[in-house]
């Protein structure tokens, strides 16, 4: 009975958001649109809390349940994998987006009322046809009758992790999150408002969206890091793709509003970037959920599933595109700027941004464009195209960020800080080299220009401030640009750790026996035994691995386990973490008795990239939160 209510919320949530989408285009009087969000908001809850349960209790019934759950498996797993599959990952992301209407809502208490109906009209249009998308193709709560299974098929082992409780529903909220910018965006054109009033209202939440889509995309990096064996944090898979271009158009997106909102300039850039963004959530949701790719993100293999997908994407994607030729006033003022002002430099780093975003979008498309064209061939665009793409925007858009806060509205007076910028960044880049030098005994030409651009970053983010002449006005500027400086430095540490462990990495595969010794990088490596483990779903080969660098002593231990009832084998890392390397060994293939295929590597700087993603997601939220709290 318990899942028959969580369709029956399920059904009453979808009545309730067609009338919320329909209503403000159709009454002109004000609308309870805090109270229909707040019900739409528990009614989908209160269906997603059903389906927990239906996991928690094993109710086999349940096909969704059968088909990604197990008798034997861990309970926090069997919470988590409540979204593990396609039709429970659907419910989360139309909670999230209830979620993000809530709180603009909420926090709109002072805007004009016409405009917050619209907002939340066009919300609840999107939710609407999502919601239609679940009840009639991916109904999660549907039966198996007469018998069900008595174990259940088991959650996908590669997703029994720490890292897949938290990774998917912090990505699907930054997803979701680009509702809101969209549906501004809308409403700011039907309601004739696209101006710089429109801006101020979408930045915060465009930056919040930013913010939970580094996060997820950075845990996303770690959790395939260290789950997947491979020791590699970003492999251009399809679906990393399918994130990784959002989360560039939401960055074009927020600087392009911080133009709209303080000169007025770039709204129609700013609109399309609206729109253009959600429409990069929804394609990345129809290449997850179509089958067209393969991919160990992919959730769904049927087609018909996708093309509902793509005519929910075409409904509002074209739909916005037809009002912003239509109904985009104008009659905005503009002002002008010159080619030395921080206007024509944001414009630049959305231009680069942009063309950057379509580059590896047709990168990720392209294969799948040429087996319909030649009607089943295939070919595949890897690693070195998207590696030769994406270095020549970055050293360009890291030229750019380094200089961006010396530079004035309107047009730069004076470019002395020029002398003062090379000067610094050069001596943070020796030192930064003489730091390599000291810790590896050698220096990489290839990775200098990533290092000088980090040096750049630094300086142009930090260093700047020192040219405060009181220390009170540098506490205020401070107060004022944490979010900003913050994200400007993650950006910096991100670059740094991407170029040094590109460049000083280090690996071997070898073979050893039980009591074998091997050297690797000034490291004594020893297999001390094999070992049989048995877990609540699974069995493994362990093996116990005596490390000696130095003075110090450790153990690691790798695993190669085997998951029941499904069979499928998978490889748990061994990693000893620290500031400036990792030492990461993984185990490989059984050979005769205790002998044992091994790959030892060296990851330089490795966190780097991750605590970079993580002051940038700290800097956007702050930012974000700032804005909310100066306009309530």
């Amino acid at each position: 009975m318990i899942p028959e209510i969580g369709h029956i919320f399920l059904i009453s949530s979808l009545v309730l958001s067609l009338v919320g989408g329909l209503g403000p285009f159709i009454f002109n009087k004000e609308l309870p649109i805090r109270k229909i969000a707040i019900l739409m908001c528990l009614l989908v809850f209160g269906s997603f809390f059903t389906l927990i349960y239906s996991f928690v209790v094993d109710d086999f019934s349940v096909a969704y349940v059968a088909q990604n759950s197990n008798i034997n498996l861990p309970i926090y797993y069997k919470f988590a994998a409540t979204w593990g599959a396609h039709e429970g990952s659907l419910i989360l992301w139309i909670l999230s987006m209830n979620i993000w209407l809530l709180a603009f809502i909420s926090f709109d208490k002072n805007r004009n009322t016409n405009f917050s109906n619209l907002v939340f009209g066009v919300c609840s249009l999107v939710i609407f046809s999502f919601l239609l998308f679940t009840v009639f193709t991916s109904n999660p709560f549907e039966r198996i009758l007469p018998i069900p299974p008595l174990n259940g098929a088991d959650l996908n082992p590669s997703l029994q992790d720490f890292a897949f409780t938290v990774h998917p529903p912090l990505l699907y909220f930054g997803y979701s999150g680009l509702l809101l910018p969209f549906a501004i965006s809308i409403s700011a054109m039907l309601s004739g408002q696209s101006n710089k009033d429109w801006a101020s209202s979408s930045r915060p939440w465009t930056l919040l969206a930013c913010s939970f889509l580094t996060v997820g995309i950075g845990l996303g990096s770690w959790w395939a890091y260290y789950e997947l064996g491979w020791g590699g944090w970003w492999f251009w898979d399809p679906v990393e793709n399918a994130a990784f271009v959002p989360w560039l158009l939401t960055v074009a997106l927020v600087h392009s509003l911080i133009v709209t909102e303080n000169r007025n300039l770039f709204v129609n850039w700013s609109l399309l970037l609206s729109i253009f963004a959600f429409a990069a959530s929804l394609l990345g949701t129809f290449l997850v959920r179509s089958g067209i790719l393969t991919s160990v993100h992919a959730f769904a293999l049927d087609p018909e599933r996708g093309l509902f997908i793509l005519g929910i994407f075409s409904f509002f994607v074209l739909g916005g595109l037809a009002i912003f030729a239509f109904k985009n006033s104008t009659g905005n003022k503009t002002s002008f700027y010159s080619l030395n002002s921080k206007e024509f430099g944001l414009l630049l780093n959305n231009v680069l941004l942009v063309v950057l975003a379509v580059s590896i979008l047709f990168g990720t498309l392209y294969p799948l464009l040429y087996e319909a064209y030649t009607g089943g061939k295939q070919i595949s665009v890897g690693a070195p195209y998207f590696e030769f793409i994406i270095f020549p925007f970055s050293i360009s858009l890291g030229l750019l960020q380094g200089i961006a806060l010396y530079l004035s509205w309107g047009s730069t007076k004076s470019f002395n800080f020029l002398t003062k910028l090379i000067l610094e960044s050069l001596s943070i880049f020796l030192l930064t080299l003489v730091l390599l030098f000291v810790l590896f005994d050698e220096l990489i030409p290839a990775s200098f220009f990533t290092i000088f651009i980090f040096s750049w970053l630094i300086v142009g983010s930090l260093l700047i401030n020192f040219s405060f002449k009181s220390f009170n006005k540098y506490l205020d500027f401070l107060n004022r640009r944490i979010g900003v400086l913050l994200s400007h430095t993650g950006m910096a540490l991100l670059v740094l750790g991407v170029g040094v462990v590109s460049s000083y990495s280090n690996e071997i595969e070898l073979i050893l026996d039980t009591g074998e010794k091997i050297e690797f990088l000034n490291k004594d490596v020893e297999l001390l035994d094999i070992k049989d483990k048995n877990g609540p779903n699974f069995i493994s080969k362990t093996a116990n691995i005596k490390v000696l660098d130095g003075g110090r002593t450790f153990n690691l231990q790798t695993e190669k386990r085997t998951y029941f009832p499904s069979g499928q084998v998978t490889t748990e890392a061994a990693i000893d973490t620290g500031i400036f390397r990792d030492f990461y060994i993984s185990m490989g293939d059984n050979f005769k008795g205790d002998s044992w295929s091994f790959k030892l590597q060296s990851k330089p700087f490795i966190r780097w990239i991750w605590l970079g993603a993580l002051l940038i997601t700290l800097g956007t939220f702050i930012s974000s939160i700032n804005i909310l709290r100066r306009k309530s």
